[in-house]
Parts: structure tokens; sequence; C-alpha cells
């Protein structure tokens, strides 16, 4: 066996692994100014010992033993500190995943950064989706505030309508709170190609995979992928959605173990402008028998439409399940508002005809932890607050922001998980704390129940059109500032 020595400095030093033929040699970092002496170890020698012995196990313990007896804090779950580029796998190319790789690729430009996705090219269809608070500020450092700006759905606001089309409640659009709508309303299948094109370049997106296992342990994960291949990596950063099957596989649990339904479901699809009828405002309007009609636009010529049901009975749930042929959801949703008054009959038609038809449930996501060895997880996989906060995709967007910064400065993954985890977790704790009676309250059952609610917004408009909702905000403590970020400058100290 070749004898290695390593060099003492103040950082430790890591082996590069170099394969010629059969053979497998270690190269180790070029001699600095901070060398100060060369000596061998028993750990150095075991080090490389366990990568080419038949007696890797036992080569193994003994380094292990040799690491304790060296540093009295080592974990053999801690990570090595290494010169190598990070191995990355993200899995989910929605909103979260592509944020969390740009903020990667800033601090480090060497690393391998894949984002897989199980749909096969990127999903045009989904709800109107807004960005305030700490996502702008992101969306302002990452320098797209402006692009996204350009697809907006351009909404003026909400009305809230009875069945003949009257308007009660009048709510215009407002920069970061006290209305229904905000600056930045845009469609979530406009926002995920938007920061598909920013990150494409720098990041390797692969189409139609996903994982079907994961295997770790101190050094890396394996996962295996449906199209047969293997792959190792560093970290898994689960960005996937409410139902994610990776998430169950890595934390052992049934997928819907952490799921919290609200027993609401929602059924959307997009529909052409008939403009005698439509506009830039969106219209509410709610039948009896726990119905919702949301009806907006999207900036594009088109209009977004959900149909809105609370039901309790486990055949809703049958039939909203993405295993329940399209034909037969379209068909369920017709015939439950049909002759529910207002524009309902052209909607259902519009629904039949829509190609970007979906069905999701209502519901939030509850871990007890948000990271499982090498594996971590960000946006609606970890901590879906539910559309009802109107922060589902603001949660996203700074877990992905954040994580990608606690990386950055710990290079030990268990530190930096912790203090994504711990920095966040009270936060989105509190947007998951929904208004009492949510979401029932917003969708009466009878038509009592429903011109209550009318009288509500009509009130809650004059309200709003006096302004007194400011000033009682600042005689109550001013802006919400929101929840602080880490500053931008830790990436560009890290790549330098």
């Amino acid at each position: 066996m070749r004898c290695t020595c390593y060099c003492v400095t103040n950082e430790p030093m890591a082996m590069h692994p170099v394969r010629h033929g059969p053979r497998t040699m270690f190269r180790y970092p070029r001699l600095t100014s901070k060398t100060s002496l060369c000596i061998f170890s028993p750990l150095n020698i075991f080090e490389a010992c366990s990568h080419i012995s038949p007696l890797y196990p036992s080569f193994r313990l003994v380094k292990l033993l040799c690491r304790r007896l060296h540093n009295p804090e080592f974990h053999p779950t801690m990570s090595i500190p290494t010169t190598t580029p990070l191995r990355i796998l993200i899995s989910g190319a929605g909103i979260a995943g592509p944020v969390c790789a740009y903020w990667l690729r800033q601090s480090h430009p060497n690393a391998s950064i894949t984002i897989i996705e199980r749909a096969p090219a990127l999903r045009k269809e989904g709800q109107t989706i807004d960005v305030a608070f700490e996502g702008r500020r992101i969306f302002d450092a990452m320098g797209i505030t402006d692009t996204v700006m350009k697809y907006t759905t351009k909404e003026k606001g909400i009305d809230f309508i009875d069945k003949d089309g009257g308007v009660w409640g009048h709510f215009p659009q407002e920069q970061d709170g006290g209305s229904f709508t905000r600056e930045i309303e845009i469609v979530r299948g406009e926002l995920a190609r938007i920061l598909y094109e920013v990150t494409k370049d720098t990041v390797d997106y692969v189409f139609d995979e996903s994982i079907t296992a994961i295997h770790q342990d101190d050094m890396e994960v394996e996962v295996d992928f449906r199209n047969g291949t293997k792959g190792k990596y560093d970290l898994l950063i689960i960005a996937d959605g409410l139902s994610s099957r990776t998430r169950a596989m890595a934390f052992n649990q049934d997928v819907r173990e952490p799921i919290k339904s609200l027993d609401e479901y929602i059924a959307g699809f997009s529909l052409a402008v008939d403009k005698t009828k439509d506009g830039d405002w969106a219209k509410w309007y709610n039948p009896p028998g726990r119905r919702v009609i949301l009806h907006r636009p999207d900036g594009f010529g088109r209009m977004r439409s959900n149909f809105v049901h609370i039901d309790y009975s486990p055949q809703t749930r049958l039939v909203c399940s993405s295993k329940t042929p399209v034909d037969q959801q379209k068909e369920y949703w017709a015939q439950l508002f049909k002759g529910a008054g207002w524009d309902s009959e052209r909607l259902i038609q519009g629904m039949k005809d829509a190609d970007d038809f979906y069905v999701y449930e209502v519901a939030q996501v509850k871990m007890k932890s948000w990271s499982k060895g090498r594996v971590v997880m960000i946006g609606d996989a970890a901590s879906c607050p539910s559309p009802i906060s109107g922060q589902g995709t603001n949660v996203a967007i700074t877990q992905a922001y954040t994580l990608a910064a606690m990386i950055t400065q710990y290079s030990d993954h268990t530190i930096a998980f912790k203090k994504y985890e711990d920095d966040l977790r009270p936060w989105v704790e509190g947007i998951q704390k929904l208004p009492p009676g949510a979401p029932r309250l917003a969708v009466p059952e009878t038509e009592w129940g429903v011109r209550v609610l009318l009288w509500m917004t009509y009130l809650a408009g004059l309200v709003v059109r006096t302004g007194w909702v400011g000033i009682i905000s600042k005689w109550l403590g001013g802006e919400d500032k929101g929840h602080p970020l880490q500053p931008a400058e830790v990436f560009e100290r890290r790549r330098g």
C-alpha cells in the first residue's frame, strides 16, 4: 500500500479519489502557505485503506474510532468538510426547487446541481398565486421582479357577488396586505416557467423522472430512479407538493401521515375571455351547499376559474384523487355546480372543454422534522400552510432561500439543516394557524349563511374604502416587516 501523508493546517484537507482502470489512487490538495508540518497519521492511513481494502467495514470502524480520539466532538453522522464540489439533487421543478438551486449556484459555482421533475414538461396549469413580503425581497435580490411583473394577471381587485351578479363587497388591489389581491398575482405555471428560464443554463433539469428508493449513510445519499439508474449525492432536497411520495420514502411513512385535511377541494381550469361578462376584476360567488366559484383574469386573454367545495365524505376524496380519470372528475364537478346560479353554466362548459383541468385537496402538512440525515424538505412537502393562508408561495420561496443560505454558511449539513429549521419553523407554524372557523365560514351551507356572508363583505368593503384599515394597522404597530432574511452577501462571501 502506498503511504500518504496529511499536511497540518488550520483546516482539514480532503482526499480526491482518482480512478486508473480498476485501481483507485488518492490525490491531496496542493500545499499552501498555511502548511507547517507533514506527518503520518493513523487516521489518514485508515482513511485511504477504507476505500481500497476488501475489509472495508473493519477499516471504517477503526477510522471512526481514530476520529473520535482525534476530535472528541466528532459524531459518525457529521459531515466531513471537503474541497470536492457538492453533489445536490432536488426533487421538484415547481417554485421552491428552482429558487433553492439558483442561490446554491451563487455560492457553489462548481457544484453538481440536478433538478428532477415527475411531469414530462413544465406544468402550465395551476391557480393564481401571489408573491409579497419575504418572497418579493428575494425576487428583488435575484433581479427577476421586473420580469415577473410582466407576466402578472393585472388583476385590479376582487368583487363578492350574488346569484344575479350584483356586487356586495369591493376590494381593490393592495401591495402587501389588507386586500385579497396583491401587486404580484401570477399564474403558478408562468412563475415556474420564469424560474426555469433563470436557472436552466446553470442547473441540470431532468423531466419525466422520479425517485423510487432512497438509501443513505453518513457519507452520501443514494437514490434509485424510475428509469432504472442510480445516483449518489451529498444532499437530497425534496421540493415536491402536498402528497410527496419522495417524502414518504425518505421518512418511512405513509404519504398521508403528515397531511391535515381541511375537507375542501378545488377544481381549476382556464377558459376564453367573454368580453361582455369578464374583466380585470376577480369574482367570488357563493352558491349555498358549501360551494364557491372564483373567477379571475390571467393577464393573457383567458380566465382562470375555480370550483370549490367542502365535503366531509370519503366519496369526494376518492373522486378528487389523481388516480380518478379526468373525464369522471369533470362530470362530478359539472353535476355539483349545475344550476348554481350566476354564470355557472358557461363555466361548466368551459371546464368540460379545458385541457388544463386539475383537482387538488386543500390541506396542510405538519412534519415533526424537516430533515432526516442528508435529506431535507422545502415548500409544500415540508409545511404546506394551505391556500387559505395566502402565504404558501411566500413560505416556499423563503424556505428555499434560507436553506441555501445555511448550506452556504455551514459545511456540516446537520448544522445547516438545524439552523434552517430553527430559523423558520416558528414563523411557518404561525402562518399555519388559520382563523377560527376557516374555511367553513367563507363557504356557507345555507341561503341564510350566504346572505350573512354578503353583508359581512359589504361592511368590510366600506371599511377598506374609508382607509380605516391602514390607520388601524399603524395604530396597532405599523406595517408588517415580515420575517428577517439571511443577507444575500453570504452567498458572495462563500463564492469569494
